[in-house]
Formats: structure tokens, C-alpha cells, sequence
């Protein structure tokens, strides 16, 4: 049990060896987080989604005032995540990072012309929706696609 938001979670797996302590410390982690920073401003709300590059995938959760950084394949995703401190409508900087984060650097979200985002930088890091990168890497890595035999 939550004390602090009096709440309750169970997890249950149907394996001796299952994982249910990992998971449950994964939701308390979840929780905590929210708690600690709070409910998204309105100016931050839409900083969000789930974005991919070569390196790998993140989540934009907007939490308080700024968006968080998450690594939605780890079992506590906020563990030192970057902090985007958000100063426009599709700008900001990283204003929290890990040694090797872009402490500082530039993010900006570009847009299309319908008004979706398209593309988030992190520094220079462009990531992109998931099917938009794998088109991307197939055109560019899959030389059987254009007819090369291997």
C-alpha cells in the first residue's frame, strides 16, 4: 500500500519466477514521479508521445511545468531522466541531464503542415514517430529492398 495517496497495487504473475516484485517497484517509481512533480501545466501538457532514433526509443512526459525524458524499456523510466524546461510553443532546453545528456543543449519540435508534430530534437538528436524511422532505415539499411543480393 500507498500510504501518501492511500492506493493500493497488487501485482500478480502466473510464474514462480515471474517478475511481479520488478513491476511493482516499476508503478511505484511511475507514481512517485507524478506525485514529486505533479500534474502538467497547460503550457506543457502537449509535450508528449513516444519518439524514436537510431539509439533507441523515449517517452515525452510533460509533468509540473517542464516534460520529462522517460525510457519506456527500463523498469523505473524517470531514473534520472532529463528535464526539458519548455520556453515556447515548440521550444526548450534540456535543463536536467545525465553526464553524457545535452546538459543545456536546445529542443524543438518541428511541425507539419497539418500542425502535427513531426519531429523532436533533443540537441542533435532527431527523433521521429516509429513507423516514419523504420521507413526511414529500411530505405536506408535494407539493401534487399532496392534490389542488392546480400
Amino acid at each position: 500500500m500507498l500510504l501518501e495517496p492511500d492506493l493500493a497495487v497488487s501485482v500478480l504473475t502466473n510464474a514462480v519466477d515471474g517478475w511481479a516484485h520488478l513491476w511493482l517497484d516499476g508503478v511505484v517509481h511511475i507514481l512517485q514521479s507524478f506525485s514529486r512533480h505533479g500534474a502538467p501545466t497547460r503550457e506543457v501538457k502537449d509535450w508528449t508521445g513516444r519518439w524514436w532514433s537510431l539509439w533507441g526509443v523515449v517517452d515525452l512526459v510533460p509533468m509540473g511545468g517542464k516534460a520529462l525524458v522517460a525510457v519506456p524499456g527500463m523498469s523505473t523510466p524517470f531514473l534520472n531522466a532529463s528535464e526539458l524546461e519548455i520556453a515556447g510553443k515548440s521550444e526548450g532546453r534540456i535543463a536536467l541531464a545525465g553526464g553524457y545528456g545535452s546538459h543545456g543543449e536546445p529542443v524543438r519540435r518541428v511541425r507539419r503542415k497539418s500542425g502535427e508534430i513531426g519531429e523532436v530534437w533533443l540537441a542533435a538528436t532527431k527523433l521521429l514517430p516509429e513507423a516514419e524511422l523504420a521507413a526511414e532505415m529500411t530505405a536506408r539499411y535494407d539493401h534487399t529492398a532496392a534490389g542488392v543480393a546480400r
